[in-house]
C-alpha cells in the first residue's frame, strides 16, 4: 500500500515537473513561433491577430511579400554583408586573443596575477555604455571611423570571455605543461599545440556568445557609421519604423532572417556550448 502511494507520489511530482518545464519553454519559444509566423502577414493580418491566439498560427493570408520587398526595397543582403563581415572579424580576434589572456592568467605563474584576475573581474561589472565615449574618441582618433575595423576592432577585448578562459584554462592539468617543458616547447607553443585544441567546447562557447554580441550590436555601429556604406543589420531594422508608418511585416521578415544564423549556429554547436558551460565554472 506504501509502495503504491509513493509511486504514485512519484508520478505525480515528475508530471507537475514536466508541466512547469513545457510551460518555461512556452515563454522562451512562443516569441519565436510569433516572430516567424508574423514574416508571412501583412500589416493589416499582423495588427488584426496581434491580441489573440492566431498570433501563433499561420491564419489568413500568407506570402512572401514582405521577404521580397526587404530584399528588393531594403537591400537586406547589402547590410547582412556587412554584419557577417563585422562578426567574424570580431568573433575571430576575440576568441583568439581573450583565450591568450585566460591562459596567462590560468596556467602561467607572474608577479601580479592575482590583481590582474580581480582587476578582469572588476571589468566585467562596469556597463559597455559607461566607456562608450572613451571608446569612440580613441576610434576617431585612430581614424577608424565608418569602417568595418572601427565596427569591431573596439569590443575584441571583454573581461567577461577572458574570465571564462581563465576558469577554464585553471582546471586543465599542469602535467601536461610540465612535461612539454621538459621538451623543450615554449609557453607559447604550448598554448597554440597544446591548450587550444584541447579547449574547443570553452572556444564554442566564447565564439556563439561573441558572434551574438557582435550580430545584434545597434549602439556602437550608430556611433560609427557615417552612411549606408557600413550599416549592419539592426541598424537597417531600425529604419523600417519612423513617426510617420510601422512596416510591421517587413519588421518581421527582416527579423526572422536576422535570427535565423544565430539559431543554425547555436544547434550545430548546442553541445559544444552546453559542455563548456558545465565544465567552466560560471556555477560556482
Amino acid at each position: 500500500m506504501h509502495t503504491a502511494m509513493s509511486k504514485r507520489r512519484r508520478i505525480l511530482l515528475t508530471t507537475v515537473m514536466y508541466g512547469a518545464y513545457l510551460l518555461v519553454a512556452f515563454f522562451f519559444v512562443a516569441p519565436i513561433v510569433y516572430l516567424f509566423v508574423s514574416a508571412f502577414k501583412n500589416d493589416t493580418q499582423i495588427v488584426t491577430d496581434m491580441s489573440t491566439i492566431k498570433a501563433f498560427l499561420p491564419a489568413g493570408e500568407m506570402s512572401f511579400d514582405n521577404f521580397r520587398d526587404i530584399i528588393s526595397k531594403v537591400h537586406f543582403f547589402k547590410f547582412c554583408k556587412n554584419s557577417t563581415v563585422v562578426a567574424v572579424i570580431d568573433t575571430s580576434l576575440c576568441t583568439v586573443i581573450n583565450a591568450m589572456v585566460g591562459y596567462a592568467l590560468g596556467m602561467l605563474d607572474f608577479k601580479g596575477r592575482k590583481f590582474m584576475i580581480s582587476f578582469v573581474l572588476s571589468l566585467s561589472i562596469i556597463p559597455t555604455e559607461a566607456i562608450i565615449i572613451n571608446r569612440f574618441i580613441v576610434t576617431n582618433q585612430a581614424g577608424l571611423l565608418n569602417s568595418y575595423l572601427g565596427l569591431a576592432l573596439p569590443s575584441v577585448a571583454y573581461p567577461m570571455y577572458m574570465y571564462l578562459y581563465y576558469n577554464h584554462f585553471k582546471g586543465m592539468p599542469k602535467e601536461l605543461m610540465e612535461a612539454a617543458i621538459v621538451d623543450g616547447a615554449s609557453y607559447s607553443g604550448i598554448f597554440w599545440k597544446i591548450m587550444l585544441p584541447l579547449s574547443k567546447p570553452i572556444l564554442s562557447t566564447v565564439a556563439i556568445m561573441a558572434f551574438i554580441r557582435a550580430w545584434g550590436d545597434l549602439l556602437w555601429p550608430t556611433l560609427v557609421t557615417r552612411d549606408e556604406t557600413y550599416r549592419t543589420l539592426p541598424l537597417a531594422l531600425r529604419a523600417l519604423s519612423n513617426d510617420v508608418y510601422i512596416y510591421w511585416g517587413q519588421i518581421f521578415a527582416f527579423s526572422s532572417l536576422m535570427v535565423l544564423p544565430i539559431l543554425i549556429i547555436f544547434l550545430i554547436f548546442q553541445k559544444q556550448f552546453v559542455s563548456s558551460l558545465t565544465m567552466s565554472g560560471i556555477k560556482g
